[in-house]
């Protein structure tokens, strides 16, 4: 089983429209629990292919994330942009489903 990273950042419900400080769980790269913030640099497992957490080309990924909006109690996936293993931005993600219903 495996786990997911935290990032901590200002993300817009795509629920609410609130901008909002969210806790969001990252599920690619070295899942271990570890904390960031956005320009933080990204852990990934070594020797591993990029769907067991490995490093992607040039460190860049578009990596999938869920959160829980603290405003409206909704949840909401986002993508979080890393370029370079730096996380560089996160913003909602419109193609992907919610599990709670509106």
């Amino acid at each position: 089983m495996s786990t997911y990273n935290n990032l901590n950042a200002l993300v817009k419900c795509s629920r609410c429209g609130c901008f909002v400080e969210a806790e969001i769980e990252c599920f690619f790269g070295y899942g271990n629990l570890i904390s960031y913030e956005i320009g933080d640099r990204y852990e990934w497992r070594p020797r591993k292919a990029v769907q067991n957490g490995g490093r992607p080309e040039e460190g860049n990924i578009d990596g999938e994330g869920y959160t829980q909006c603290p405003s409206c109690g909704k949840d909401f996936f986002v993508k979080v942009i890393v370029r370079d293993d730096i996380i560089r931005s996160v913003e909602p993600d419109s193609n992907k489903k919610p599990y709670m219903p509106d």
